[in-house]
């Protein structure tokens, strides 16, 4: 059975009561790019020139105690450049299989080849798109396409997100209560330190938010719609009905994602310990790095690795509330900043590889599996006309 046969199957345990009648009802049609789309991908290069020249300046600061390229190569460990390369395949192998594990707790199959192309095709459209918003929508609708109709495909995204949500928020949590003091000496301490919490607290809000919804619905309704209310008076929000429609849709969305996961409390701590090992092996990943460009000691211990995730936890919260796609420009400086210290003369190197293993990587899989879709997508046709 090939795969958009088995697809085209009726998943068998959705909720009947969060299934809308057809699929066209739910599905969000893909981005239009419009006139002026051009615009956006202008916006894109720019605001990545606009970090590596972040990356450029902050560098600068430290004279001439930079290595050289061809220094760097040479003095590199290849031993840790493997383990540098397995995190990263690790982080990939955990979010491919985030995806696989709500498929199966969805449809009641593992579909390992949709969930790893919706799984990068989400991280592509949340790196080109500003606050990360285009990834949700645009795996909806290729889980529509694909053949997962009704509400499954919006619970396949939701509650995947949700999770990692929870998960990160909790990690990050923990890693900036428990290293207080990291940014000890640190020339952009108090950036660091004042952003990051800032960061922080703005992301807790909308999951602390859904949890309201459902403990409290009416105290957190009414609080809504006094929020709402008040960014319509200062001309924020536009329109005060659409706007508390779409909150009771997140909400619904919500209730209905974690009704199919508590079913299955199995799946669903598989899921977290997924979710929780992606963020740990993200957040260590630049150590690794580090210790492949020789820029720490082989005495370092774990002590130092701990130190170094702090700090990504504090440079990755300080720019999460930056509104460009993936972060550019925020994400660059913040890190460069960061890791100052502890990278010493392979920082520069530090956070060009590290970019390129969290950020540009994404994007050129997410272009790859766009095209294999559109090439696919024209051999068929011609072959149907034939």
């Amino acid at each position: 059975m090939s795969e958009n046969e088995e697809l085209n199957e009726q998943p068998n345990t959705e909720p009947e009561e969060t299934a809308p009648v057809t699929a066209e009802e739910t599905a969000p049609h893909p981005m239009k790019k419009g006139k002026y789309g051009w615009v956006g991908y202008i916006l894109l290069l720019a605001v990545i020139a606009l970090g590596v020249y972040l990356i450029f300046h902050v560098v600068a600061g430290m004279g001439d105690d930079v290595k050289s390229f061809d220094e760097v190569i040479k003095a590199s460990d290849w031993r840790f450049a493997l383990v540098s390369l397995a995190v990263l395949v690790a982080v990939f192998v955990c979010l491919w299989f985030e995806y696989a594990v709500v498929m199966k707790t969805t449809t009641g199959k593992f579909r390992l080849r949709t969930s790893l192309k919706v799984a990068f095709l989400g991280k592509f459209y949340d790196n080109v798109t500003p606050f990360a918003s285009g990834g949700q929508p645009m795996q909806i609708y290729y889980l529509n396409k694909k053949g997962l109709h009704g509400g499954v495909s919006s619970a396949v995204v939701l509650i995947r997100y949700f999770a990692w949500m929870f998960s990160w928020i909790l990690l990050s949590l923990v890693f900036m209560a428990c290293f207080t003091g990291v940014l000890d000496g640190q020339p952009s301490r108090t950036l660091l330190m004042t952003a990051g919490w800032i960061g922080l607290v703005v992301n807790m809000l909308l999951p602390l938010l859904l949890i309201l919804f459902v403990v409290m619905p009416k105290f957190s309704r009414a609080l809504t719609g006094l929020l709402i209310k008040a960014g319509s008076k200062i001309r924020i929000v536009k329109d005060k009905d659409k706007a508390m429609e779409r909150v009771d849709g997140i909400v619904a969305d919500f209730r209905s994602s974690f009704a199919i996961m508590s079913k299955s409390p199995f799946k669903f701590a598989l899921l977290i310990l997924l979710c929780v090992v992606e963020i740990f092996l993200f957040y260590a990943f630049p150590y690794f790095i580090m210790k492949m460009f020789s820029g720490l000691t082989s005495a370092d211990g774990i002590s130092v690795m701990l130190t170094v995730m702090a700090l990504n936890v504090y440079a990755t919260l300080s720019a999460s509330v930056v509104p460009t796609p993936g972060n550019s420009g925020a994400i660059e400086g913040l890190v460069t900043a960061a890791f100052s210290v502890i990278a010493g003369n392979v920082l520069l190197w530090t956070v060009f590889t590290w970019r390129f293993g969290i950020y540009y990587v994404y994007i050129l899989i997410g272009i790859c599996i766009t095209v294999f879709e559109f090439i696919r997508k024209l051999v068929r046709t011609r072959k149907k006309k034939e």
